[in-house]
């Protein structure tokens, strides 16, 4: 480093034979011939060491000397003076004005040793300056302690992660403070480290000045003086709180379910094979047991996700009371959960949990101010009769639970070798179902509305068939579920929606004039923010005018009744189309609130009209949502009107229309299209 000197003599031979004197040694040389000038010359330049004569004109060195001082602390000061003057620059030394002086007439060697031994004592200055500046405004804790290991100064980054002020930590004991004592794993290895390399660096705990505990990376030195002799320790650490927390969380994450804070499949997977292998040291059992909810999906499309993600968390809570302490209940995805069941006796241990489970989920569940009843459908499988591995384990308890669901819901099934074939079965028709649509294998058939007044045909219904190039023609009540479950509901009913108007365009352009046209809107379909859109656009592309179609939608699809729904059902009517509620009474909705949406037309369920001549309930219930949805305006079709007795009890109570295998089956549109050309009214 050039460091910058400044002379100051009034004396101009006295500067030049300086400069002369200096002019190969490493300065930047500044001179001045009087103090005024020399004051100007610091305000203007960083200058390092200042060489002042004592005796000027005006302003004596010393009195300049004391000057700089305020102006330019940093600067190292140096007097050259006669003896005479002696007493006045010893004043100056002592008040730290000045650092040297050198007398007059000087030797060179002296005059240019005390320069260099200036210039590196402002070069230990500033660095010491540095360091101060270092240790205070540190992000780092930092320590000085004796050779006992006792606190001598504490930085203030070490008060805010601890607590404790300077004076309070001030000679105390790092090992009242850190988790360093000798006797402890970290504390001897610290100690060791510092022995041997006079160094060390790792993780430790530590107290704050509130008595917690917390854990703080640490790096130590141990300083020597020139014999080698022990004279301080200095130690950098950082607060790891932080941090710990920060991967706690992340650890969290990675086995943990975000929303019922359930393990997840990973961490699920990895308890089984632990268990697994505690089981067979034992020469226990393990249970796997596998469920979802029955018709979880339709609920989220009815309630919304946020209130389907609540039902999660309040029905993981509900089997959760059912459990030992052991047990382990985890969230694989969706409404998907499985049970890990280690070290039971037999399978009769498992039946007993899932009928536990079963039975708790018999009360509804509320959900704010909601109550919805859900089902389990549960599948088992055990270790080691069902499979030695996590991965098998689980599939056959999957196989055992979708078994219960062709079983019924809401019950379980203990899993058996056949059922894996099924599943097969199930997965290979869902990828069917997935090319059913660009392999033009759906099609529709149209069962008849028949009025109760005069019997003639008033509307129909589209009703979707898929025609298998194997398995022949799958009933709709296998691939409707899959369809919903698998999420192929969606490109099924945008299919639908175009065909019915395709096949209304092409009658018309037959001279056939159908009637209105009913099709199914799934809950799905109904809560999709593009189906309004969707309707328009079909409509418009096919020339087919609202008033020709009748949208038929589920009690659940219109449950949540709040602005959207109305909002939507009231676009729907703007477009002219009509509105019927399908298979009323088996839902969530009631009467009570039909009239605030603008429906036209309730369907009585078939299961209620099958049971009009053995049954009374169902019998006056027909009765009174007759009467009472007359009474809000309402029209009202009856589905699966099988008999003359059922169709009898439906005029007595002056239903509006019929539709079942009474009057008709569903049919090809062209055989529909000869039905209605023929104009032939049936016997009532």
């Amino acid at each position: 480093m050039r460091h910058t000197l400044l002379i100051v003599d009034d004396e101009e031979y006295i500067v030049r034979a300086l400069v002369r004197l200096l002019r190969h040694d490493p300065y930047r040389i500044l001179t001045a011939s009087s103090g005024e000038q020399a004051l100007d010359v610091l305000a203007a330049n960083d200058v390092h060491v200042i060489l002042s004569d004592q005796r000027m004109p005006g302003m004596s060195g010393s009195e300049f000397l004391a000057r700089a001082r305020e102006v330019c602390p940093e600067s190292v000061r140096v007097v050259l003076s006669g003896y005479s003057d002696f007493a006045s620059i010893s004043d100056a030394v002592n008040h730290g004005n000045i650092y040297k002086f050198i007398a007059k007439p000087w030797n060179d060697e002296l005059l240019r040793a005390t320069l260099a031994e200036a210039c590196e004592r402002y070069d230990l200055s500033r660095n010491s300056t540095q360091l101060t500046k270092i240790y205070e405004n540190s992000a780092e804790a930092i320590f000085i302690a004796d050779a006992d290991g006792n606190i001598q100064s504490v930085n203030p980054a070490f008060t805010r992660v601890t607590g404790f002020a300077p004076e309070q930590v001030a000679r105390q004991s790092c090992s009242d403070l850190f988790a360093w004592n000798e006797d402890s794993p970290v504390g001897g290895m610290l100690w060791a480290h510092l022995q041997h390399e006079d160094k060390w660096s790792g993780e430790l705990d530590g107290w704050r000045h509130d008595g917690t505990r917390y854990p703080l990376r640490l790096n130590v030195s141990a300083v020597h003086d020139r014999q080698g002799h022990l004279q301080q320790y200095v130690g950098m650490f950082i607060d790891l709180s932080s941090q710990k927390a920060a991967d706690e969380r992340m650890r969290h994450a990675t086995f943990h379910d975000a929303l019922t804070g359930l393990p997840n499949r990973t961490m699920f997977m990895e308890y089984i094979g632990t268990a697994l292998l505690q089981a067979n040291r034992r020469e226990l059992m393990c249970g796997i047991v596998m469920f979802d909810l029955d018709r979880f999906k339709n609920i989220n499309d009815s309630f919304g996700h946020d209130f389907g993600d609540r039902l999660l968390v309040a029905m993981s809570s509900r089997v959760m009371t059912c459990l030992r302490r052991e047990d382990l209940l985890a969230r694989l995805g969706g409404d998907e959960f499985a049970l890990l069941l280690p070290m039971v006796s037999g399978v009769d241990d498992i039946r007993r949990v899932a009928e536990k489970i079963l039975a708790a989920c018999e009360s509804p569940v509320r959900v704010d101010a909601t109550e919805v009843f859900v089902t389990p459908s549960l599948g088992i499988s055990c270790f080691p009769r069902d499979g030695d591995m996590p991965e098998t384990l689980l599939r056959n308890a999957e196989a055992a639970m979708y078994d219960a669901k062709q079983g019924g819901r809401n019950t379980y099934r203990v899993y058996q070798a056949e059922m894996n074939a099924e599943t097969g079965r199930r997965l290979s028709l869902e990828q069917d179902l997935r090319r059913a649509v660009e392999r033009e294998e759906f099609l529709l058939h149209y069962q008849p509305k028949v009025s109760l007044h005069d019997g003639r045909i008033i509307g129909a219904e589209a009703l979707l068939r898929w025609q298998h190039p194997v398995r022949g023609l799958v009933p709709p009540g296998v691939f409707i579920p899959l369809a919903e479950t698998s999420g192929l509901i969606n490109v099924v009913g945008e299919w639908v929606l175009d065909e019915v108007c395709r096949q209304i365009a092409e009658w018309r352009g037959k001279a056939i004039s159908p009637p209105c046209i009913a099709l199914n809107l799934s809950a799905s379909q109904f809560q999709r923010q593009n189906t309004v859109d969707l309707l328009t656009r079909v409509l418009a592309a096919r020339g087919v005018s609202g008033s020709e179609i009748e949208l038929e939608l589920t009690e659940g699809a219109l449950v949540s009744d709040d602005g959207d729904t109305v909002e939507t059902l009231m676009m729907f009517k703007r477009m002219g189309l009509s509105l019927a509620i399908d298979d009323f009474g088996t839902g969530y909705s009631s009467l009570s609130y039909l009239s605030r949406f603008p429906i036209d037309t309730l369907k009585i369920d078939a299961s209620f009209v099958r049971d009009l001549t053995s049954c009374s309930a169902s019998t006056e219930l027909v009765r009174s949502i007759i009467e009472m949805a007359h009474r809000l305006k309402l029209s009202v079709v009856a589905e699966g009107v099988e008999t003359a007795e059922q169709l009898a009890i439906l005029r007595q109570y002056d239903c509006d229309c019929a539709q079942g295998f009474y009057f008709a089956r569903a049919v090809p549109a062209d055989d529909f299209a000869a039905l209605i050309c023929r104009n032939q009214a049936y016997a009532l």
